[in-house]
């Protein structure tokens, strides 16, 4: 049995089988499926057929029968209580009569009570009522009422990381249990995931020179942060490479900090960009456009000029197979939004004195006079001149492309505060992206390698959507305010379960185990209709 199969649990029902189970569980409320998936599923990409998903939206209520049953009950207790005062109040009661005290005090309920007995299912349906996989959590010790936005990314907590936003692509149940359960709210380290990380310092280390810098106060940490950003893309417009480069955005008024893994000037698939691009004018009856994918073509021929920054992100895998959809989806996300950040941050949008404020820093304190000379000693590292360390890349493009800020370099002292340092690092952002947000390319690359030996396993390029974003953020984001429960996944995607570390007390495996016993005593029942109906015939 392969990880993506879809019989995971072991189900062996027979076609037409299926299709009476089907019917009667059409009768019960089901958890809507997950609409963001079904989004982020429907971005076209190379390798990959996608098609949205149904979305079937239903809440569970008290059956008519229960509530007849408990209305009924209370009549009977307030008949009860109405005798008991009457008799205890001093005044004469009547003289007990066969007939007229049982229709006074307790009428004749044997009818109202026949009518509210449910009544049985014909013989071709099953009484059997499945307990959805996905039904939220209940009585959960760890949930003390609060949102998992105000608990856990909250002031002076840290704020939202592209990560918690593309966690509930994998498994909103699990990244509930992570944030709970584990010390700090993060995942255990496996001797997987420290390989991947050695994977990814290397291909940092192919571009970047690490050099230790003593931070003292939680504003040199901060100003540490904007001389990366700065140094990182000088290092792109010089090279046409970078790596690790950070941003901020805004998610729903919340701040959220993510690590882009490349940017680059080279398109990961032009071909198939071009073939999307063509298709513009045959959209006619399809469910969405290609407009949802590239934003319309600009009058403006200067925003068309000049080369693009595409993103792409690199994953580690142990296992040379083939990447199913469940298993991209995340990193979709997570381009996704790196985009969305790195273009809000062309444009002009992002507000640094927020971030500083949400950070509780103060952008007037002076950096420490240790942050001050460790970073002017590397003076001639960060601000090099690029007509001094032209490149290959450089000389196949005009000089205009990629302008260096100054020959000489900026002086550090005019840079002791964050205040003063926001203004070089806007200035920067405006050499990169000279046309804003049409600077950036609408390809998006997913590279798979093998965490041993860096070997290339598998490509995935797509277009940015921001329709599938919104889709998804729309969803996830109620869960983070508190708006609905975390859920599990779809049984088609239990496979996820094999490496989950919470597997044995998760809610939803329990549920998912309910669920089978009772689909497995409907199956009794219908081969136990079908043999009375036969031999009857």
């Amino acid at each position: 049995m392969t990880l993506d199969s879809d019989n995971e649990f072991g189900y062996d029902f027979s076609a037409e089988e299926e299709e009476l189970l089907l019917q009667l569980s059409a009768e019960n409320n089901n958890v809507p499926n997950n609409a963001e998936i079904a989004a982020i599923d429907s971005v076209p990409e190379r390798h990959d057929s996608l098609h949205p998903q149904n979305v079937a939206g239903g809440t569970s209520s008290t059956s008519g029968v229960d509530r007849l049953q408990t209305g009924s009950t209370n009549n009977l207790y307030r008949g009860k209580a109405f005798h008991q005062l009457d008799t205890s109040s001093g005044l004469p009661t009547p003289p007990p009569a066969l007939s007229s005290i049982e229709d006074v005090l307790y009428p004749d309920l044997s009818k109202a009570l026949k009518d509210l007995k449910p009544k049985p299912p014909p013989e071709s349906e099953s009484s059997v009522t499945p307990t959805p996989a996905t039904e939220a959590i209940e009585a959960d010790p760890y949930d003390d009422g609060r949102s998992p936005l105000q608990r856990f990314r909250s002031y002076p907590k840290r704020p939202l990381t592209v990560t918690d936003l593309t966690s509930g692509a994998w498994c909103e149940l699990q990244y509930w249990y992570t944030l709970t359960r584990l010390p700090g709210g993060r995942r255990t380290r496996t001797a997987a995931m420290k390989q991947g990380t050695k994977v990814h310092k290397k291909l940092e280390d192919e571009v970047h020179t690490t050099v230790q810098i003593d931070i003292m106060t939680k504003e040199d940490a901060f100003g540490l942060k904007l001389w990366n950003l700065v140094q990182g893309l000088r290092t792109l417009r010089d090279t046409g490479l970078t790596r690790e480069l950070e941003v901020w955005g805004m998610i729903d008024g919340n701040l959220v900090n993510g690590v882009i893994d490349s940017a680059s000037y080279e398109n990961p698939n032009p071909e198939f960009e071009a073939e999307l691009s063509s298709q513009e004018s045959d959209t006619t009856g399809r469910q969405s456009s290609l407009t949802d994918y590239f934003p319309p073509k600009n009058t403006n021929q200067k925003n068309d000029s000049g080369p693009k920054i595409y993103l792409a992100d690199v994953k580690t895998r142990g296992s040379f197979s083939p990447v199913s959809n469940a298993q991209i989806r995340p990193a979709k996300i997570q381009l996704l939004l790196y985009h969305h950040f790195l273009s809000d941050m062309a444009a002009g949008k992002l507000d640094f004195f927020k971030v500083f404020r949400r950070y509780g820093l103060d952008p007037d304190d002076t950096f420490s006079d240790t942050f001050i000379a460790q970073v002017g000693s590397l003076h001639d590292e960060i601000f090099v001149d690029a007509s001094e360390t032209e490149t290959e890349f450089t000389q196949e493009h005009p000089p205009s492309s990629f302008q260096s800020s100054s020959s000489a370099g900026p002086d550090l002292l005019q840079y002791r505060t964050l205040r003063e340092l926001v203004p070089l690092v806007e200035h920067e952002i405006e050499l990169t992206f000279p046309h804003g947000e049409h600077s950036l390319g609408h390809m998006l690359r997913v590279q798979y390698v093998h965490r041993s030996d860096g070997r290339e396993i598998d490509l995935h390029d797509f277009p940015v959507s921001r329709q599938a974003l919104e889709t998804y953020l729309a969803n996830y984001m109620d869960w983070w305010k508190g708006k609905r429960d975390a859920r599990g996944v779809d049984i088609e995607e239990a496979f996820k379960c094999r490496t989950c570390e919470f597997a044995s007390d998760c809610s939803w495996r329990q549920g998912m185990d309910d669920e089978m016993l009772q689909r497995a005593r409907a199956q009794q029942k219908i081969r136990a209709t079908r043999r009375a109906r036969s031999n009857a015939a």
